[in-house]
């Protein structure tokens, strides 16, 4: 090194001319390690007050939101509330603020704007709020209690809305007086009652056949007449705003069982009728509608009908195989068709359901189906043909029909 070099750095003027840059850079270094690592904190003060210390800028934020959501309802610019944040240095961490704190805190210093109340939502929609939440709640309540009266049996009452009372700061112009905002609640309620009853009915029995081997298909004998039985059912009844809105059977509970009916059916198989033909509709008295024009076309059979035969028994007329049993398209709805192995078929329409299906050995007398009104049809009736050699004839040339009566619906 040159002595000229050397002289200069061990003069007092060179040492500190070295120090300098040095003990600037360690600054530097300890700056940055004492700012990273260290507990800091954002002062918060309003108009000049000091509402509190937080960790972080996102507690302000969920404060001022709580705030300006219960402002909400007032003129935006006179109630705006926009507090402001200072760096501050390192602190005990025990003492910082939460979310909630700062917006009681705000809440307090914005008394001319706003006021702890309760607050009446009605599916989400803001009705008002009012400084009695007890009266509020009471007059509430009140007003289902009243809507259980003229019920009978078990009744429970409730609001078909979502109604909530929520607790909180509101705007004081939307400070309501409790009994105005209850007359403005009510015109917005809907009430559900549900009450709870027991009826005692019948239980209807069941027929059971016995098949005997020994006896012809045509066979058939009642050895035992069924016997109803005894029933509570337990209906649930809803009314919304006085009017019934749902029903419900919730259970039953037999009382008395029913007693079977037992009839003994022949099985030794027999195809061909007996040539004589049963009136299908045991519990109908009434015809409708004869085999003859009408309306511009042909009516080729019998409309059987009567007040009270929905789903009464259809027999077959006389013994044979079922051809056909399924949902006719052109008009006749659910129909059953049967050979009856002599020449003769017959023929069953607009029936509310079906109890057998093609391939079927019945026999004279069997229950084959439920009278309704499928198909092309004004109302419940047995449409009822009888054919012969393949040309429909007229049915009451081949039944006694004394003792029904004629009668144009």
């Amino acid at each position: 090194m040159p002595t000229s070099t050397f002289k200069q750095l061990t003069t007092p003027r060179g040492i500190f001319n070295l120090a300098i840059p040095v003990l600037a850079f360690g600054l530097f270094v300890f700056t940055v390690c004492f700012w990273t690592t260290g507990d800091y904190s954002l002062k918060v003060t309003y108009n000049d007050k000091y509402i509190g210390t937080i960790s972080d800028d996102s507690v302000l934020t969920e404060a001022t939101a709580q705030i300006h959501s219960a402002l909400s309802s007032a003129d935006s610019h006179s109630n705006t509330v926009t507090p402001t944040m200072q760096f501050s240095t390192p602190f005990d961490s025990t003492s910082k603020s939460s979310a909630s704190e700062v917006y009681l805190k705000l809440a307090d210093c914005n008394n001319g704007i706003i006021k702890d109340a309760c607050g009446l939502y009605i599916d989400d929609v803001f009705m008002g709020s009012t400084t009695d939440h007890e009266t509020l709640n009471s007059m509430l309540t009140s007003f289902l209690d009243s809507a259980k009266e003229g019920y009978d049996g078990t009744t429970t009452v409730s609001f078909k809305n979502n109604v909530q009372l929520k607790r909180g700061v509101y705007a004081l112009n939307t400070l309501v007086n409790v009994n105005d905002l209850f007359e403005r609640a009510k015109t917005s309620l809907s009430v559900r009652v549900e009450t709870d009853f027991v009826v005692k009915s019948d239980k209807v029995f069941k027929t059971v056949y016995q098949y005997d081997e020994s006896q012809p298909d045509t066979y058939r004998e009642v050895i035992s007449e069924g016997k109803e039985g005894v029933q509570e059912i337990y209906y649930r009844l809803a009314y919304v705003d006085g009017k019934p809105s749902e029903f419900i059977v919730k259970s039953s509970t037999t009382l008395q069982e029913p007693t079977d009916r037992i009839v003994v059916v022949g099985t030794m198989e027999s195809n061909s009728g007996t040539g004589t033909f049963e009136w299908p509709v045991p519990a109908a008295n009434n015809i409708s509608s004869l085999f003859e024009y009408r309306w511009g076309s042909f009516h080729a059979g019998l409309d059987i009908a009567d007040v009270g035969i929905y789903r009464a028994d259809i027999i077959a007329s006389d013994s044979g195989v079922v051809t056909y049993s399924g949902y006719d398209d052109a008009g006749y709805g659910y129909t059953i068709m049967i050979d009856h192995g002599n020449g003769y078929m017959t023929m069953y329409a607009h029936c509310d359901e079906l109890y057998v299906s093609e391939g079927t050995v019945v026999n004279q007398g069997d229950v084959i189906a439920a009278v309704g009104s499928s198909g092309y049809s004004t109302g419940d009736h047995l449409h009822f043909e009888i054919w012969e050699n393949g040309v429909p004839v007229d049915p009451c040339e081949y039944m006694n029909y004394s003792g029904y009566t004629v009668i144009y619906y």
